[in-house]
């Protein structure tokens, strides 16, 4: 059987086919309402806490108060697990702003893994730019019109991932955080202009510890023909090399000696991780 099975509203376990909401739910026109992705693997969640404590930044920014405190909502996922017998998935996590009839209402589910094919890590992935701006960059907010256009362009176009751009400038992608490389240093736009990913906080704890020098600064898109390397992070994807851009290559094309360093450097970090956490459903 296909996931979910179960999905949790607000910490009580419901079959899939009665997780609702109503077309009168303001959510549906305002997109008054934050989510996260959160990946697990055997069991063990990855990051849930810096997931949980992103949740609740992107709530304050919207002034829209969750369902119950961070340590009831992670309590809420192990069951859900155990009941949906998934070990190893995405998990949803959907809050709806109160409406003045309804209290906040938060729905969480397991969805199969993404998967990716190894070409995109082994020769690199391409992108389009899309002109659009994200409304409130910093909240993972439930307004993803952008990004859904931004990554319908990118496949019209044959490209893995499109790049929002605006001004003159590249930002980050539909679904990832962007990273160039020019002379060895890594350059991605500061963290009050985009939606700072877990993973792309990991990849830059990471950069540090190699010794990987960091700018952050805006990404103008003239400056394209400078950039050595690029690549993106997510949830899912981890560190993925972008080699081409609108058709255009990025340096040689290839992918460059920091992205593969940081991809590596991420899966033994994230190898590391799954092994010194103890798994909360098996």
């Amino acid at each position: 059987m296909s996931l979910p099975i179960y999905v949790c509203r607000n910490g009580d376990l419901i079959p899939a086919e009665e997780a609702r909401v109503s077309i009168f739910n303001p959510a549906l026109y305002t997109a008054f309402g934050v989510y996260e992705s959160i990946q697990c693997e055997g069991g063990v969640i990855f990051h849930l806490e810096d997931h949980l404590e992103r949740l609740a930044r992107s709530a304050c920014l919207l002034d829209m108060p969750l369902p119950a405190d961070l340590k009831t909502i992670a309590s809420w996922i192990p069951p859900l697990l155990q009941a949906n017998r998934s070990p190893t998935c995405l998990i949803r996590l959907y809050v709806l702003g109160p409406n003045g009839r309804e209290p906040a209402l938060a729905f969480v589910w397991p969805e199969a893994p993404r998967s990716f094919s190894r070409a995109l890590y082994e020769v690199g992935a391409t992108a389009a730019l899309y002109y659009g701006a994200r409304a409130l960059p910093q909240a993972k907010s439930l307004n993803t019109l952008v990004n859904f256009l931004a990554r319908r362009h990118a496949q019209a176009m044959g490209a893995h991932e499109g790049l929002l751009a605006h001004d003159g400038y590249i930002y980050e992608g539909a679904s990832s955080n962007l990273f160039a490389v020019r002379g060895g240093r890594i350059v991605t736009p500061p963290e009050e202009t985009v939606l700072s990913g877990v993973t792309r906080e990991i990849v830059l704890r990471l950069a540090r510890e190699h010794g990987i020098p960091i700018s952050f600064e805006l990404l103008p898109e003239a400056d394209i023909p400078l950039w050595d390397e690029a690549f993106i992070t997510s949830t899912s994807r981890h560190v993925m090399p972008l080699v081409r851009i609108n058709g255009q290559p990025i340096g040689s094309g290839k992918v460059g000696p920091v992205t593969r360093c940081l991809m590596e450097a991420f899966e033994a970090y994230y190898r590391d991780y799954l092994r010194k956490h103890p798994p909360v459903v098996t």
